[in-house]
C-alpha cells in the first residue's frame, strides 16, 4: 500500500477488511502468516470488534455470563479493565475470602492483599495494552492506587453508581451510555478512555443493553481524535471537540459496514478509527506501535 495513492478513508477500509480477514483465517485453523500485509503481520492490532479480543472474551465467559444478575457486576467489570490481565482476574476469583466482589466478604484491602502477593512473585498484574497512569504521590504503589482510590472511590459510592445504572436516578427510566460514562467520570482517577472502557463493557449487559443510545454515542478517546482528523484531512493533532468527532463518527458508520463488508457495533468506530491512525503513522514514516505481534501469544488482548 503507498499513502500517496489511498486516502485515509481506504486505509481505513483495508484495515479493516484484512484485520477482519486474520481473525477468521487464524481462528479456522490456518497456518501463519495469516496476512501479506506487512503492517498487520509485523505489529499488534486490536480486532475490528473489541467483542473479539481476547481479554473479552474472557471477561464475557468469566464475569459478564456467569455473573450476569449479580448486584455486583458493574465493579466486577470495573475490577476487570483496570487490571485487564486475565490471570490476575482468575487469581482474584479463585482466592476466596472476599477477594472478588461475589462475596458478601468482600474487602478493598483483601483485593490489595492479593495484588501485592502476586507482585512479589513477580507476576505480571496489569495488562500491557495501554497505559495506567502512575499514582500522584512518589513511591506510592499502583497497586494501592488503583484499589483504594480508583476503584476504591466508586465502590465507596457503589450505592449511587449502581442506581445511575439501574436507572434509578433523574428522570430517565432507561440509563444511557453517555450517563454511565459522566456518572464514572465523577470518581477519582477516571478518565475519558477509561470510564469508556467500563461503559462498552457494560453496554453488552443488563445496565445498558436496551440503553436508547447504543447506535448513537461513543466518547472519541485522543487515538480516535487522530483517526478522525486524518480522514477529514486535517492534521492528526488537530483539537476537535467531543460533538464534532461524534458527529463523524455517526457518518462514518452510517457506511463503513456497507463499504467493507464487516458487522460491527457502534462502540467499535472509535476502536477502528484508533487502530487506523496506529497503522497510518506506520505507513507514513511517523513512527510505530510499541507492541508488535506474536502469532503464538495466547493472552494479550488482541486476538
Amino acid at each position: 500500500m503507498n499513502a500517496t495513492v489511498l486516502t485515509a478513508r481506504e486505509v481505513l477500509c483495508h484495515w479493516v477488511r484484512e484485520r477482519e480477514a486474520v481473525r477468521i483465517r487464524k481462528r479456522a485453523g490456518m497456518a501463519a502468516p495469516w496476512t501479506d500485509d506487512p503492517i498487520i503481520s509485523k505489529y499488534r492490532f486490536c480486532n475490528v470488534r473489541r467483542e473479539d479480543d481476547r481479554v473479552t472474551v474472557w471477561v464475557r465467559k468469566h464475569i459478564r455470563e456467569p455473573f450476569a444478575d449479580d448486584p455486583n457486576l458493574w465493579f466486577m467489570l470495573a475490577i476487570a479493565r483496570w487490571i485487564n490481565w486475565p490471570d490476575t482476574l482468575d487469581e482474584l476469583m479463585r482466592a476466596g475470602f472476599g477477594a472478588w466482589p461475589d462475596d458478601v466478604r468482600f474487602s478493598l484491602d483483601r483485593m490489595s492483599e492479593v495484588l501485592n502477593r502476586r507482585e512479589a512473585r513477580k507476576d505480571k498484574v496489569f495488562t500491557g495494552a495501554y497505559t495506567i497512569n502512575a499514582p500522584a504521590k512518589k513511591g506510592a504503589s499502583k497497586i494501592d492506587y488503583v484499589t483504594e482510590t480508583v476503584l476504591g472511590d466508586v465502590w465507596r459510592s457503589r450505592g449511587r453508581v449502581a442506581g445511575v445504572l439501574e436507572g434509578q436516578r433523574g428522570l430517565l427510566s432507561q440509563p444511557t451510555l453517555r450517563a454511565a460514562h459522566a456518572e464514572l467520570l465523577r470518581y477519582h482517577g477516571w478518565g475519558e478512555f477509561m470510564a469508556y472502557q467500563v461503559v462498552v463493557d457494560l453496554r453488552f449487559t443488563r445496565y445498558l443493553i436496551g440503553a436508547a443510545d447504543i447506535t448513537t454515542w461513543a466518547a472519541a478517546g485522543p487515538g480516535t481524535i487522530r483517526g478522525l482528523n486524518r480522514i477529514a484531512g486535517r492534521r492528526a493533532d488537530s483539537p476537535l471537540p467531543q460533538w464534532t468527532a461524534l458527529h463523524e463518527m455517526r457518518a462514518l458508520y452510517a457506511t463503513i459496514q456497507q463499504e467493507t463488508g464487516v458487522a460491527m457495533d457502534f462502540s467499535d468506530v472509535p476502536n477502528i478509527l484508533c487502530e487506523t491512525d496506529k497503522y497510518l503513522r506506520v505507513l507514513n514514516g511517523e513512527g510505530a506501535p510499541r507492541a508488535l505481534y506474536r502469532a503464538t501469544l495466547t493472552t494479550e488482548p488482541s486476538g
